[in-house]
């Protein structure tokens, strides 16, 4: 109707100006179509166009049976020791500790394809940033997404974390096992040992893998008024030396049932992967295989109308 009611005021506007003999001899008589037929297509590639850009889908595809071996959780440190810089081999420093954890929990990811990983993110206390999923691709963009910004509290409560990711997970058939990531200084909250016990005891199995160095290194705190950068420093005015607590990592480890693990020896997170890896795995209904994205051909639709009613 609109087409229409538009054909013909524009006709009216050209009788203003000229005479129906001159039309014809532009082409722009009654007898041409080729105006309504380049409106007409205008149009089309107008709705096709504004169609596309609402991004129509197709029904959704559903989930799909996978096999799934088990839940891992990662407990990641993201106090503020996690930003010294002396993350390397034993004798050398390279990166931060948090870089170097993250380096080898997407090593882990990879070497264990059938398992489905969680996230929890601890400093002086923990919350939930991803729950078990098979898709990795989104585990790792929240696994990126990780830093010193998102804790609430400040320090480091390894603990707390445990029992996080032993209790506010929805349980599932699938055996279940918890991975915290850190450099094992704890400054408060419960015992990172009794809480590994008491995850041990519901059915979980507890790893522990070290970030850092023994030597350790200090904690930044942004640059001062010059530009030069500064340090954490204790009550007393003394800088704070962060090391690698690995004989605690390893006490939560063993009370745990677990083992641990030093982020920086080589073939770590594959160790770690076969260990988290049983062979029998179990057909779960896991993965939203999503819908396909319509709108690219409207996009390519309105584009070809527009095309034709330029050539006319």
């Amino acid at each position: 109707m609109v087409f229409v009611y538009s054909v013909r005021r524009m006709k009216q506007a050209r009788l203003a100006f000229s005479s129906p003999v001159m039309m014809a001899r532009l082409g722009l008589g009654k007898g041409s179509r080729r105006f309504a037929a380049r409106g007409f297509l205008v149009i089309v590639s107008a709705i096709l166009a504004v169609t596309a850009l609402a991004r129509p889908l197709g029904p959704p595809a559903g989930a799909q049976e996978v096999p799934v071996s088990m839940d891992v959780i990662v407990a990641l440190d993201i106090s503020d020791s996690m930003l010294v810089p002396d993350s390397g081999d034993r004798s050398r420093s390279a990166g931060d500790r948090l870089s170097a954890a993250k380096e080898f929990i997407k090593k882990l990811v990879s070497d264990a394809p059938g398992d489905r990983f969680g996230l929890v993110l601890f400093s002086g206390d923990s919350i939930i940033s991803c729950p078990p999923t098979l898709d990795h691709a989104t585990y790792l963009e929240f696994l990126s997404d990780a830093d010193v910004t998102k804790q609430d509290l400040p320090g480091t409560a390894i603990g707390d974390a445990l029992i996080t990711a032993a209790t506010k997970f929805k349980k599932s058939s699938l055996p279940r096992a918890v991975v915290v990531v850190s450099d094992g200084e704890n400054t408060y909250g419960p015992d990172p040992a009794g809480a590994a016990r008491e995850a041990a005891s519901a059915g979980l199995k507890i790893y522990a893998v070290g970030v850092g160095t023994s030597a350790g290194g200090r904690i930044p705190e942004g640059v001062d008024f010059f530009g030069q950068p500064k340090y954490k420093r204790d009550r007393s005015g003394q800088t704070v030396v962060s090391r690698l607590r690995e004989g605690a990592l390893k006490a939560v480890a063993e009370a745990g049932g677990g083992r641990y693990f030093y982020s920086q020896d080589a073939g770590a997170a594959g160790s770690l992967a076969k260990v988290l890896s049983p062979k029998a795995a179990r057909k779960s209904k896991e993965k939203f295989a999503g819908a396909e994205e319509y709108g690219p051909w409207f996009a390519l639709g309105a584009a070809a109308a527009l095309g034709m009613a330029t050539i006319l």
